[in-house]
């Protein structure tokens, strides 16, 4: 046991010692250290070396959430109002062309019948078929002025209609006939009838009036070719009654639609010969055609 503590003591000592003079060395290496030097000149940068591949995309991420909406923007402001145009033309009226139409609408007298007629020239009237039927002459009054003679140039039975020749040309207001059912005008186009045009019935009513010419009003509610024979009628829903048979249909413009070929009370039954009609027969009418 003794020589053990012995030992032990003499091992510390030594160590103490050793410890000691590291120390020592240490201080006197710090004692004896000169004063730091320039530093070197720094040498030229290295040339970048290649670029390295592409490494492969990484995955989407997921989708971000609709952020909030903005502020309303605050409106502009309002440009400056340009020059006016022109005034354009006013909507056709019955009003601008009843009086010269009424006028070129004649009344037609016979011992058993009267009816009324549209001039279509200063010799040539057109009717009904039926108002004249048996007679080869009948009795004219045009402008409400006295009776003059004409005769029954030609008659189609079938399509109910007459082109009676006055014996002398006369003044006064005549009607075209339409040449087609479309109309081109002021770089536009439109259509002469169509169903739900306005239209105007003028004809003369005997037990009103002889001497001036009734006009009533209402719209085309229908447009067809009667089977067999293909003629072309239109039906309207305006009044007319006997002695207006005859007479001529007219639209806002002022242009004949055909020839009234009923004779009824006011039931808004009412047919008329469509000008596509009468258009078709006219020359052999004028040929003295009777059929």
């Amino acid at each position: 046991m003794y020589s053990l503590k012995l030992n032990s003591a003499n091992l510390g000592s030594k160590s103490l010692i050793l410890l000691a003079l590291a120390t020592l060395a240490l201080l006197t290496a710090l004692a004896c250290q000169g004063p730091p030097g320039e530093p070197g000149i720094q040498g030229p940068q290295g040339e970048p070396g290649p670029q390295g591949i592409q490494g492969e995309p990484g995955p989407a991420g997921p989708e971000g959430s609709e952020g909030l909406a903005g502020p309303r923007g605050f409106p502009g402001f309002t440009g400056p109002r340009g020059p006016q145009g022109l005034p354009g033309d006013h909507p056709p009226d019955f009003t601008d062309f009843i009086g010269e139409v009424r006028n070129a609408v004649v009344f037609i007298n016979l011992f058993f019948s009267q009816g009324s007629g549209v001039r279509i020239s200063p010799t040539e009237i057109i009717t009904a078929e039926h108002v004249i039927t048996g007679a080869d002459r009948v009795e004219v009054s045009v402008g409400g002025g006295f009776y003059q003679g004409a005769t029954v140039t030609g008659y189609d039975s079938f399509r109910d209609l007459a082109l009676l020749t006055l014996d002398s040309p006369t003044n006064g207001a005549t009607m075209d006939i339409p040449i087609s059912n479309q109309v081109y005008a002021d770089l536009s186009q439109r259509s002469v009838e169509a169903i739900g045009y306005e239209v105007a019935l003028v004809g003369f009513v005997p037990e009103i009036s002889t001497v001036s010419p009734i006009a009533t009003f209402g719209r085309i509610g229908g447009l067809w070719n009667i089977v067999p024979g293909g003629y072309a009628m239109g039906q309207v829903d305006a009044a007319a009654t006997n002695g207006m048979s005859g007479g001529g249909v007219f639209n806002k413009f002022g242009e004949f639609l055909g020839t009234l070929v009923t004779s009824s009370s006011f039931d808004g039954n009412i047919r008329y010969v469509r000008f596509e009609e009468i258009k078709e027969v006219l020359d052999d009418l004028r040929a003295g055609g009777k059929r």
